[in-house]
């Protein structure tokens, strides 16, 4: 009998945390047993009574959310989507729901969608986190434009072109042989991956290098590799085929990251841990619980905020002249910063889950932005979209190449970070 085919949600850091919630399923169980010796050991046991007054109900999040992963790849996979680190989570739900719903073409329209200018971005944002892909950063900024302007006839070749430079480049690093993504034997699994298992980059590279052997001008909706840079597949051109090639650049960054940081393989095991260790961690643990349920009480009693720009909130000036704590404060400092030329500080506003990793983060902050010096820049629109989201409308004024260059910019701040 065939071994069942190994899950996204079996990876370590899903693995580890959904062991952590079942751990506390049982502690809670055995928790009337054991008040009385937590007692003796000066655990505080009225924090813990409060931290898992909702712990079935978290509980039943976290295996839902665990299940995402797969429930996407099974929908979409061979329509050319596969999940990665930096998706939006709320984005591969709603799919998944609308999917399951019996509606999957809609799902995948809302897919397209999710893919807008600014979309790719923040994800092109995140590329310069890998080494091997700086200096393709200019070309996939072209390719930026075409998408931007529909041009998808210009876009998708480019963007194939350095996604198959990339992996090639960084193959040898991790494997000791070169491989484009069209190559038999490509390798883009790496150990404890979202889309680099062998239920996603794996799975979507074989889709991608299907032969296409017979010229033809239909439509298509899947980038293949080989039909479009051969001049076979003449339908190429739409959003859907820009789209998803953006999605699997995006989705290969991980793997890229995993290969030039030599992590593709497992680590050694570690030792297993001693009972204090363990008991460290429960209490751990149980503080980040405590949190959750006090973060979950806020959201409860959310509110958006009324704002004009002009009136309640200034079009420009110093972060000291918007309210402390605000995103509007925040952004305010960011671009305060860009002025100034301090990347240190740029890159410390920005989220890790959208940008570089954070050790790397002013070098690749000097990288995106070194060659644009921030002129000044105006407020024209401020919306909470959630109670961690706001989004906020600018117009940027900045040179680049020694000419001004005027630009509406769309920001997306996560709490106090842009």
């Amino acid at each position: 009998m065939a071994e069942p085919e190994p899950l996204i949600r079996d990876i370590p850091s899903i693995k580890k945390t959904l062991d952590d919630i079942r751990a506390f399923g049982h502690f809670k169980r055995a928790l009337p047993f054991l008040r009385p010796l937590l007692r003796l050991l000066g655990a505080n046991t009225d924090r813990i009574n409060e931290a898992l007054a909702n712990f079935d109900a978290l509980a039943h999040q976290a295996e839902e959310l665990a299940r995402i992963p797969d429930r996407f790849t099974d929908l979409f996979a061979d329509r050319g989507w596969i999940i990665y680190d930096r998706m939006s989570l709320e984005v591969a739900k709603a799919a998944v729901a609308k999917a399951e719903a019996g509606d999957i073409e809609g799902a995948e329209t809302d897919l397209v969608a999710y893919y807008n200018a600014e979309t790719v971005r923040w994800g092109l944002m995140a590329m310069h986190s890998v080494k091997a892909f700086r200096p393709r950063m200019r070309l996939a900024e072209k390719a930026l434009e075409d998408y931007e302007a529909e041009r998808y006839h210009a876009c998708v070749p480019v963007v194939l072109a350095l996604l198959d430079g990339t992996v090639n480049e960084l193959h040898e690093k991790a494997h000791s042989r070169r491989r484009g993504i069209s190559a038999e034997g490509v390798d883009l699994t790496a150990w404890d991956s979202f889309s680099a298992h062998s239920r996603g980059l794996a799975r979507l590279i074989k889709i991608l290098q299907t032969g296409r052997h017979k010229t033809t001008t239909d439509p298509i909706s899947i980038p293949y590799r080989n039909g479009i840079m051969h001049g076979i597949d003449l339908g190429y051109d739409n959003r859907v085929v820009a789209a998803k090639t953006w999605a699997t650049l995006f989705a290969a960054r991980e793997w890229a990251v995993k290969a030039e940081q030599g992590q593709v393989n497992p680590p050694p095991p570690e030792p297993e841990k001693t009972w204090r260790e363990h008991w460290q961690d429960l209490q751990e643990s149980a503080r980040r619980m405590q949190e959750v349920q006090a973060e979950k009480k806020r959201l409860e009693g959310w509110k958006a905020r009324e704002l004009e720009v002009g009136e309640q909130v200034p079009r420009t000036g110093s972060p000291e002249e918007f309210t402390a704590g605000t995103p509007e404060h925040r952004l305010a400092e960011y671009l305060e910063y860009w002025k100034n030329r301090n990347y240190g500080h740029m890159a410390r506003c920005i989220s890790p889950v959208l940008g570089p990793l954070p050790k790397k983060a002013p070098a690749e902050v000097r990288a995106a932005f070194g060659s644009k010096q921030l002129l000044k820049f105006e407020f024209t629109g401020i919306r909470d979209e959630a109670p961690a989201i706001t989004e906020i409308d600018t117009e940027l004024l900045y040179i680049e190449n020694g000419s001004e260059v005027r630009k509406a910019h769309k920001f997306r701040s996560n709490r106090s970070v842009i």
